[in-house]
């Protein structure tokens, strides 16, 4: 049996193989950076080993995720996968590696992120050669669906969002100012917290405001990460990522307008991860 996980903040993505079949699950997001050893032995114990019949069987475990861009945070997550699947030679990688493989395969290019954070990196069909710092939610993470959140909301609590959008806003959310305030500096996970208002967003992403507020948050994942990559003239640009998946129309329309090439755009890259996986174990 074999396992196949692509997870962000928010959810984790798994395809099972086993006897000819596959099998795809959604789990709570799996990310070391904001949880603990113990937290994610819990969902493994709580939300995975439920859904496999034989967790002895499993053979091989090829974990991707947010959170992973360093060795310390890769063991975080390996320790609790060992504990819980002691059979497996287990395979720990950085969320871009992820987005690399099922975007591009073995071919280069410019692989990017934008779900609930956003990333980027530079590929050239084998390894990560470069990768501008996303620096999170409060410092970067320009294009994300956080960073989109946190514009929004500023602008809600600014008063400076235009009548008829704040009178939608305020029909489709009960929070108001402290229960933002306090969502955002006291609970965990703000970058779920602020990503969750996305859904507004691509309910009104043709309203001329919400339209420039998303354009101008890919536009400057462009000028701060993208333009950064040397050669990025001669690639296309490649997403995957609920965030760029359903706001595609107005991300495609920005890269064309800064001389950008966009290539594929994909909602999660599961799937191509598994194909990637199924033609090197036949190679």
């Amino acid at each position: 049996m074999i396992l196949i996980a692509d997870s962000g903040s928010t959810k984790t993505n798994w395809k099972i193989f086993a006897r000819g079949k596959t099998k795809t699950i959604k789990t709570t997001g799996i990310n070391p950076y904001y949880q603990t050893q113990g937290e994610i032995e819990t969902i493994l114990k709580e939300e995975v080993l439920p859904k496999i019949q034989n967790p002895a069987e499993v053979k091989e475990i090829y974990f991707y995720g947010a959170g992973l861009s360093n060795e310390a945070r890769k063991r975080d997550l390996a320790i609790p996968l060992h504990f819980q699947f002691r059979n497996a030679e287990i395979e720990v990688e950085h969320d871009l590696m992820a987005a690399a493989r099922a975007l591009l395969g073995d071919q280069p290019g410019i692989a990017c992120i934008a779900g609930t954070g956003s990333n980027s990196c530079l590929y050239d069909g084998k390894e990560i050669i470069e990768n501008i710092a996303s620096l999170g939610l409060y410092l970067g993470d320009e294009g994300s669906g956080g960073f989109k959140g946190k514009a929004l909301i500023k602008d809600y609590l600014r008063a400076k969002m235009p009548g008829n959008i704040r009178r939608e806003f305020e029909a489709t959310y009960e929070e108001r100012s402290a229960e933002i305030m306090e969502n955002i500096y006291k609970k965990p996970f703000p970058n779920r917290y602020l990503a969750s208002f996305v859904p507004f967003l691509c309910k009104h992403q043709k309203d001329p405001y919400i339209k420039a507020l998303i354009a101008e948050s890919f536009s400057l994942f462009f000028d701060n990460c993208i333009s950064r990559y040397p050669g990025w003239e001669k690639l296309t640009i490649n997403f995957t990522g609920s965030v760029a998946f359903h706001l595609e129309n107005i991300l495609r329309a920005v890269a064309k307008d800064k001389g950008f090439k966009p290539g594929k755009i994909i909602p999660d890259p599961i799937d191509a991860l598994a194909n990637y996986h199924f033609k090197k174990g036949n190679e």
